[in-house]
């Protein structure tokens, strides 16, 4: 009998390849493409000619391309179709079910088109688990996925393997082949005289016969050595079984309580301080305005340096230490490779809407999602079609476009949504045909196609007779976890997704290079596009959205927002100073009593202490940022304001000696009160100052602004304002109204001071009670515990920065945060760069980085490989712990940034 198996004729007789020539070229083909077959020169027999031999080679390239990384799954592979199609017993394996007439070579033969195979299930299965574990570096993802039809990597078996091979309908089967897996001795439904074939299928550990390597760990997991686990995380201090903190606290407090206390002031040191600022004092009153006149001078030569200030904005400068070990790496990366891409990502959702069970012909009965509806996935393809098309002159400048960078057309950017898996047609979303599948007729639509292409994103034509691809049409695959979110379960119910992911990938510039700003522009008419869109009341979603630029945007956007909240709390604090220094002993002596100008100049005074400090720094050159503008005019009026009330009550409430000028009250009042003043602004300066040691750009910055302004805050209200007191002391002594400086008032002013109300309920009933012996004990052990309790709690303080946290409130990225959370199924990205200790020109250089066969057990990409077995541990550390185990240094970078790029990596 004559059949043609993959196009070729065969005699299915036994015949032995001989040493002459067309045979020996048989034989060489022959040990290459199956050398499974190969007993020897004088002792092979098989059925298959070199034409044959040939058009099985062409059929089984592309499954070798995905399959080479482990070569016993790929010679797995090629085994049984080698069996089913040159083996000269495969008449008791194969049964032919159908055959069509052809002619060839001018006659007429029989063309087998489909047939049996009986396969033992212990040959499947081995050869099926050397392959599971493949995988293709381009994607992350394993081989089986794109083998497998719509089962994927997750659902696949060795049957479901053999039946998509022997499948016609995906456009890569040559022909119809109904694999039958027979558990041993299983006889059922075998024709008579037939038997399954049971070769031996090689472990993905083990040599081939033609000399290739095992495979390797990255694809086989019994390739792995075995890695020594990592060592337990470090407990916490423990002393016995207590926590050792805890227990340094509680005698911490116990020594605190026993300590006798010792008088730690110094009288001579107060006495002394006192007398210098009297001196001062009496000095700085006595010539207010050449004092003025020099700290306006002193103040505008520090603001001059405003003209230099430079803002960071970036919150990678912001927060990373240009000295950090993420930032350098981040900035080698972005050096050599340019910046990570930009990210620009809606998450959309319809909460409420009914789902539907659809019973697929091909796939059987699925649960689909409100959300998985055909008008639903129009509306989607519409709003990502206005988001393209609209910013069509600069999109395809910037996008990210993976097979076409050079000169991409707006069809080459890569944009990650439902709709790519019909190609953004709407003609193929509509596309409908009636399918026959074992005697039923259905109509197959949009959702078979969908069905098939979230489990085989990689596949270029589904099996319904749609035949469809499912590759978008940028030319990459859309994996389902970039595309649908909040699905339940595992890998297999992505039309239960509740969200629909849309991903605008655009090539990331540095800030000099002029593509950075168009970059921005786009971004600017994304955002636009996408708050027009969800302020439509027809829009049927729900959704979040953020743009790369978006983090940046709403940080530097509170700064506008809060200037009139500037300006309304620095008026409440300018008039609570002015109506509360006011004395205020009759209504006539109101506007003289009043002290609405020296308000005012407390509040010139803070505010020339910020600019005088922020234009210092400018001169030196540190840059400033939007949360120095926000936070430290507030931090200096906060101290300011104290200073200010203590000085003027306590001016207020002193009675002038017999024979003191008023120059000489000023400065004696000052005396008493600056030696607090001064203690109280040096330690708040010095601790910013210490502050400033922090590697954190914007924490140091911020520090150093903050220590500068309270110190220069003291320094004019030592000067500055102790000259503005003086006037005001002048005036009110000559009975002058404030703002008629003209005018004068007849009634004098009481000689008797006057002490308001805190002061008399301060010293009759107040202090009393705090210096009663049984409250100080009291007062002194809670604080002491409350001292001990923070040293205790400060040592259990979580280290991170949640950008939330650096969100204003009320922003649209909160809203995108909880989306992200909540229905993204991605984490951030991850990746390596290796600087040195490589020399690629040689093998053992190249080993050294590579995961396939022949590779170091311990190169870079099989540490990493390792570390992934300890989820529960970080990544970082486990690489560098396995690092000592070779030679190859590793180098991790944007782990600790890696918060700035929200993208969709796997």
């Amino acid at each position: 009998m004559l059949y043609l198996l993959n196009g070729s004729a065969c005699e299915v007789t036994q015949s032995q390849f001989l040493s002459n020539s067309p045979m020996m070229k048989t034989r060489k083909t022959r040990k290459h493409v199956c050398p499974m077959l190969d007993q020897g020169e004088s002792n092979t027999y098989a059925c298959c000619s070199l034409q044959q031999l040939s058009s099985l080679e062409t059929s089984l390239t592309l499954s070798k391309a995905v399959l080479i990384r482990c070569p016993s799954c790929a010679e797995n592979f090629a085994h049984l179709h080698c069996a089913t199609t040159c083996s000269p017993n495969q008449t008791l394996t194969v049964n032919v079910t159908k055959v069509m007439n052809v002619t060839h070579l001018g006659r007429p033969r029989d063309a087998v088109v489909a047939y049996q195979a009986y396969i033992s299930n212990t040959f499947a299965e081995g050869a099926f688990q050397s392959c599971k574990n493949v995988r293709i570096p381009a994607t992350g993802g394993f081989a089986i996925a794109t083998m497998c039809g719509r089962y994927g990597s997750k659902l696949c078996t060795a049957q479901r393997w053999y039946d998509f091979q022997g499948d016609t309908s995906n456009g890569l089967a040559p022909l119809d082949i109904d694999f039958r897996l027979l558990k041993e001795n299983d006889t059922t439904g075998v024709p008579e005289g037939m038997v399954p074939y049971n070769g031996r299928a090689l472990g993905c550990n083990e040599n081939t016969t033609t000399g290739g390597m095992a495979c390797s760990c990255q694809d086989c997991l019994d390739s792995c050595p075995r890695v020594p686990p990592p060592p337990p995380p470090p407990e916490h201090f423990r002393i016995q079984d207590l926590n050792g903190f805890l227990v340094i606290s509680i005698i911490l407090l116990c020594l605190l309580i026993y300590v006798t206390c010792a008088d730690r002031n110094s009288m001579a040191a107060q006495a002394f301080l006192s007398r210098q600022l009297q001196r001062w004092g009496t000095l700085m009153a006595s010539y207010p305005l050449t004092v003025l006149l020099v700290a306006a001078i002193i103040v505008v030569a520090f603001s001059v340096g405003l003209k230099s200030i430079k803002l960071t904005t970036d919150p990678v400068e912001l927060w990373s230490a240009p000295n950090s070990r993420a930032r350098q790496e981040k900035d080698f990366h972005d050096k050599h490779f340019t910046p990570f891409f930009r990210t620009n990502q809606l998450i959309l959702t319809a909460p409420g809407r009914k789902g539907h069970l659809y019973n697929s012909l091909l796939f059987g009965k699925q649960n689909f999602s409100g959300l998985i509806s055909k008008n639903l996935i129009l509306e989607l393809l519409d709003l990502q079609k206005k988001i393209q098309v609209t910013s069509q002159a600069t999109l395809k400048d910037v996008c990210y476009a993976p097979l076409n960078p050079s000169n991409p057309s707006l069809t080459d950017c890569a944009v990650n949504s439902l709709p790519q898996y019909f190609q953004n047609s709407l003609d193929n979303i509509n596309a409908k045909v009636n399918m026959t599948e074992l005697g039923v007729t259905q109509e197959v639509d949009w959702r078979d196609h969908l069905i098939y292409c979230l489990n085989s994103p990689l596949s270029f034509k589904d099996i319904t007779d749609l035949g469809m691809s499912c590759m978008a049409d940028y030319g990459a695959p859309v994996f389902p976890f970039l595309a649908v979110g909040g699905y339940k379960g595992q890998y297999d119910e992505y039309t239960n997704a509740e969200a629909f992911i849309m991903t605008f990938s655009l090539n990331n510039y540095l800030r000099d290079n002029p593509k950075f700003k168009v970059a921005l522009r786009w971004e600017t008419e994304f955002l636009k596009i996408v708050q027009d869109y969800q302020r439509n009341p027809k829009a049927n979603f729900t959704f979040a959205y953020m743009a790369e630029r978006s983090l940046e945007d709403e940080i530097n956007r509170t700064t506008a927002e809060d200037i009139p909240i500037f300006m309304i709390s620095y008026a409440v604090i300018f008039v609570y100073i002015a109506v509360a220094l006011g004395e205020y002993s009759s209504c006539k002596r109101l506007l003289v009593d009043s002290k609405f100008l020296v308000g005012l100049g407390g509040i010139l005074v803070v505010g020339c202490s910020v600019l005088a400090s922020m234009g210092f720094y400018s001169w030196i050159g540190i840059p400033s940022s939007l949360v120095i503008l926000q936070v430290v005019p507030f931090l200096v009026l906060a101290v300011g304001a104290d200073n200010i009330f203590i000085f003027v009550l306590e001016y207020q409430r002193d009675a002038r000696k017999l024979g003191e000028t008023r120059e000489e009250q000023i400065g004696r009042v000052l005396g008493q009160v600056a030696p607090s003043m001064l203690l109280c602004s040096l330690s708040e300066s010095v601790c910013f100052f210490l502050g400033a040691l922090s590697t954190m750009p914007a924490v140091k910055s911020f520090a150093l602004y903050a220590a500068l302004a309270v110190l220069m805050d003291f320094v004019l209200q030592m000067t500055a304002f102790v000259a503005l007191l003086s006037l005001d002391a002048r005036r009110q002594d000559n009975n002058r109204c404030e703002l008629l400086c003209c005018v004068t008032v007849s009634t004098r002013r009481p000689n008797k001071p006057n002490e308001g109300f805190l002061l008399p309920f301060m010293r009759r009933y107040y202090a009393p009670v705090l210096l009663h012996s049984f409250t100080r004990i009291i007062v002194m052990l809670v604080f002491i515990f409350m001292l001990c309790a923070s040293i205790f709690l400060m040592l259990n303080v979580k280290v991170g920065l949640d950008q939330e946290l650096a969100m204003p409130k009320g922003s649209y990225m909160l809203d995108y945060f909880q989306y992200l959370y909540k229905y993204f199924e991605v984490g951030v990205p991850v990746y390596f760069v290796t600087k040195k200790g490589y020399n690629f020109h040689t093998v053992a250089g190249m080993d050294g980085v590579c995961s396939s066969v022949g590779c170091d057990q311990f190169s870079m990409t099989q540490k990493i490989r390792y570390a992934t077995d300890y989820p529960e541990r970080s990544l970082i550390g486990l690489i560098l712990y396995l690092s000592p185990l070779t030679y190859n240094p590793v180098l991790v970078v944007d782990d600790e940034l890696s918060w700035v790029n929200t993208t969709e990596l796997r």
